[in-house]
């Protein structure tokens, strides 16, 4: 198999990244024998090198690549909330959720140079991503209700304002609180069904702790405290902060 046939598989695969092994099957060659020509391509520029032994074609998307590199894996967070149309912010960086890497890395392909940054968890938590297709190309991503629970349960990575956005938008309360409950962490379970409560979703606590937990951990532990969720509302001091602050600036 030539060069061009073997791009143009490629360009008709639904595989977004791709190895020796997969390339020897296809073109019938020896696993090293596709191994040198990888390389060789990808040092050409025809196709773009992931990682060792992993690679894509340059006109791929982005998120299908970020959720192939690792198996099992789903892109989630920021770049979840964009591709559901909750957050209006584009994300400098990807976020996969996966159980073998954590760290960052850097990828350049033709629509831009992007910054992925894998969250190592355990494969308990990889459910709840949606499969489908880009482009052609498989991608692993989290259904908006799971991305709501992954913003709660790794809040370092995003802004609880962007999970209150998601939960305005709509999400299915009862699935959610059941990816919360599957997910088995308190402050996720009481984050949510006060969250949820905002916005009218009323749900019952099932087996929660009697310990209070702040709705957004980044901010001291003062402000209302809700006796049915366990959860101090300490957001909204903040806010009339900013606000009185806007008003002086004024």
């Amino acid at each position: 198999m030539d060069r061009l046939t073997l791009v143009k598989r490629l360009e008709s695969s639904s595989i977004a990244v791709f190895t020796p092994a997969q390339i020897s099957a296809i073109s019938e060659q020896t696993i090293e024998s596709a191994r040198v020509l990888l390389s060789r391509l990808a040092d050409e520029g025809t196709i773009v090198r992931v990682k060792r032994g992993h690679y894509c074609l340059p006109s791929s998307n982005i998120l299908s690549v970020a959720s192939g590199i690792y198996s099992p894996s789903y892109v989630s967070l920021w770049a979840a909330f964009e591709y559901h149309g909750t957050t209006t912010q584009s994300p400098r960086i990807i976020d996969v959720i996966n159980t073998d890497r954590s760290g960052t890395s850097e990828l350049s392909l033709e629509t831009g140079r992007f910054r992925l940054r894998f969250v190592n968890t355990r494969g308990s938590l990889l459910y709840g991503m949606d499969k489908v297709y880009m482009d052609g190309k498989t991608t692993f991503i989290a259904e908006k209700e799971k991305a709501v629970i992954d913003g709660l349960l790794f809040n370092d990575y995003v802004p609880l304002g962007e999970v209150v956005e998601a939960i305005k938008d709509g999400i299915d309360g009862k699935k959610a609180m059941e990816y919360a409950r599957r997910c088995g962490k308190q402050v996720v379970i009481k984050r949510l069904g006060y969250l949820l409560s905002q916005e009218g979703i009323q749900l019952d606590p099932i087996e929660i702790s009697k310990t209070y937990v702040p709705l957004d951990p980044s901010f001291p532990r003062r402000g209302t405290y809700d006796p049915k969720w366990r959860v101090i509302d300490n957001t909204a001091e903040v806010k009339r902060k900013i606000t009185s602050t806007y008003r002086r600036q004024r």
